[in-house]
């Protein structure tokens, strides 16, 4: 049965829904980044309200599975889009889906993972399929014909699978490409807690010490959730969580709660590198040597995180220990929603010591923009065949520009 606190999250949601409506004339939208936003103010309200929900409660608001969201509802609302897609709605193993199959595969051809976000307790929303498909319509097509893409089904922690079960399916999934089928060109794109998910599975992959290990060739992470458990010292005047706070989806609250045991980690201590990198009190820049993803010159890193989340400081942080990214040392807040490129990104090309790396912070960019603000990008394109990524707003569309761009350049 779901809990007080979760029927309360639940029905807050329409009526801050109506409030919204009511006042948007007068007020304007929520958020600075929405503040003139209908569309996307009202999708900011339902999201806070659905993440704020207790972990346990996620269960009620995963109202279909990932088969269903595939199969039918995305096919029903994208029918231009998927009959184009060789394979769509596919199933590769038992917690993976294909959105795209390319025929003739070859071992070489790049295949790309996406990992969704949701905290662990939340199902697949359809605006990050939608995401996804806008980004593979503008991939330029000779790199498109070659490119198929997989949607790994993990279980969810409010249905009982708590961490580290996750890691394992997509352990599971991957030795298949790589092990059984001798897949060499895998990349990974994940964004919230399939961004945690991408980069803690490299450490995993690195601790297995087999000379034969195959790791990702490009990595692209979306608002990853590279520190599971934020610490009182985070809320405080200065630091992102404290300064975010209201203009953000996620806010310090939520993920601070005391339970008697994690509701997602359970008894997992999250003080480790395959569980959560930002709580690894003992880390060091040295600890993601070896680790080909991010330290070979041919393979490729692209981050983005929004100038206005609560995990802002985390991600840089990140950026700052794995990959020399000296992002971290700005101060933010004060951007006025314009992109300064030596002030909100860090480009790098692959050299002796380091894989290519593309960071950006987007101007007033609240948490996973890509796959819950820009997804009615694909609806444009279906309107407008012809359209080519230089058609498209760089500044509305910030993050699914940049990560067309990187693929067309990794691939």
């Amino acid at each position: 049965m779901i809990s007080a606190h979760g029927l309360a999250a639940l029905l807050s949601i329409p009526l801050k829904t109506l409030v919204l409506i009511v006042l948007y004339p007068f007020v304007g939208g929520i958020g600075r980044k929405f503040s003139k936003d209908f569309i996307n103010s009202v999708k900011l309200v339902i999201f806070i309200g659905g993440i704020s929900m207790p972990i346990p409660d996620g269960k009620y608001l995963n109202v279909f599975s990932n088969k269903f969201l595939i199969r039918v509802l995305i096919n029903y609302l994208h029918k231009k889009t998927v009959k184009t897609l060789p394979g769509y709605g596919e199933r590769y193993d038992e917690q993976s889906f294909w959105l795209v199959k390319q025929p003739d595969r070859k071992p070489s051809d790049p295949i790309l993972v996406y990992l969704h976000g949701g905290g662990y307790f939340l199902e697949t929303m359809p605006s990050q399929v939608q995401s996804v498909l806008a980004i593979q319509k503008l991939v330029d097509p000779k790199k498109r014909e070659k490119l198929s893409i997989l949607l790994l089904d993990y279980k969810l922690c409010s249905s009982g699978y708590q961490f580290p079960y996750q890691r394992h399916q997509l352990h599971s999934t991957y030795q298949k490409l790589t092990k059984s089928e001798h897949n060499t060109n895998i990349n990974f794109i994940g964004d919230s807690a399939g961004g945690n998910l991408a980069v803690i599975y490299l450490q995993l992959l690195k601790g297995l010490k087999d000379p034969e290990t195959i790791f990702p060739k490009n990595i692209i992470l979306i608002s990853p959730w590279v520190k599971i458990v934020p610490d009182s010292s985070q809320y405080q005047p200065g630091q992102s969580y404290y300064d975010n706070d209201g203009r953000d989806m996620i806010n310090y609250y939520i993920f601070s709660r005391e339970y008697p045991e994690n509701p997602i980690l359970g008894k997992t201590d999250p003080n480790a590198l395959e569980v959560s990198p930002g709580n690894c009190i003992a880390s060091k820049p040295s600890d993601w040597d070896g680790i080909s993803t991010l330290r070979n010159s041919s393979s490729n890193v692209f981050v983005i995180v929004g100038e206005d989340e609560v995990f802002r400081d985390d991600v840089l942080n990140w950026t700052t220990e794995a990959l020399d990214v000296p992002l971290g040392k700005q101060k933010y807040g004060d951007s006025n929603n314009v992109f300064d490129a030596k002030k909100h990104s860090y480009i790098r090309k692959g050299n002796d010591k380091s894989a290519g790396v593309q960071v950006f912070v987007e101007p007033w960019g609240v948490h996973d923009s890509v796959f819950f603000f820009e997804n009615d990008l694909l609806g444009k394109l279906e309107k407008n065949p012809s359209w080519t990524l230089k058609d498209i707003n760089r500044d509305r569309y910030f993050g699914i520009t940049r990560i067309v761009e990187f693929l067309n350049d990794a691939l």
